[in-house]
């Protein structure tokens, strides 16, 4: 088996790259999607939540409004530390279990765990190896417009998180993703034909 960590930063491109991993046959461990499962009312991650911000996060049905959580956590870096604190433990919590059921049941597998946030110590546990989805902010406040946010809005967003660059330093592979989606797949198949060669 191998185990990489794909990152990127918002609207790098990082999903579609992952759709391709999981289209060629790899196992895709979607860290943001464990978010959202683990910040559903009732969930650990949903109450501690609730029990800092205050029901005024909360939608009519009690589920968390993510937007709202957005931009009060995007205004304020220590709030996001905060909220990421409560978030993250539950997140690896449920990877591990999900990495070992993977391996026991196909022990070759080429897993990609997708990961938004990643520091270089954290990739050192996580993976094996790193692969980066790259693109230049220009390409990022675009499709971020296209999102539907504004353009302070988008840059906010996209400065908020690691750049990019500081991630590039410790990849093991760089997935450029400002040409044509086809460009992208092909690079996508090359880096997993060199992962399954590591096995």
């Amino acid at each position: 088996m191998v185990i990489a960590a794909l990152t990127g930063s918002i609207a790098s491109g990082k999903s579609t790259v992952a759709g391709f991993f999981k289209e060629l046959g790899a196992y895709v461990i979607d860290f943001d999607a464990l978010g959202h499962e683990l910040m559903k009312p009732g969930q650990k991650a949903w109450q501690k939540i609730v029990d800092y911000f205050g029901d005024g996060v909360l939608n009519k049905d009690r589920t968390i409004d993510r937007s709202r959580l957005s931009s009060i956590v995007f205004d304020a870096p220590r709030e996001l530390g905060r909220l990421n604190e409560m978030v993250h433990p539950e997140i690896y919590k449920e990877e591990q279990r999900i990495t070992a059921e993977i391996l026991h049941n196909c022990p070759d597998a080429v897993i990609i765990k997708d990961v938004p946030l990643l520091s270089e110590s954290f990739a050192k546990k996580l993976a094996g190896c790193v692969i980066v989805a790259w693109s230049s902010e220009d390409s990022q406040v675009k499709r971020l417009l296209e999102r539907g946010l504004d353009e302070h809005e988008a840059r906010k967003r996209i400065q908020a998180q690691a750049s990019l660059s500081e991630k590039l330093k410790f990849a093991d592979f760089v997935i450029y993703t400002d040409l044509t989606i086809e460009d992208t797949k092909k690079q996508v198949v090359q880096v997993f034909n060199m992962l399954r060669n590591l096995i």
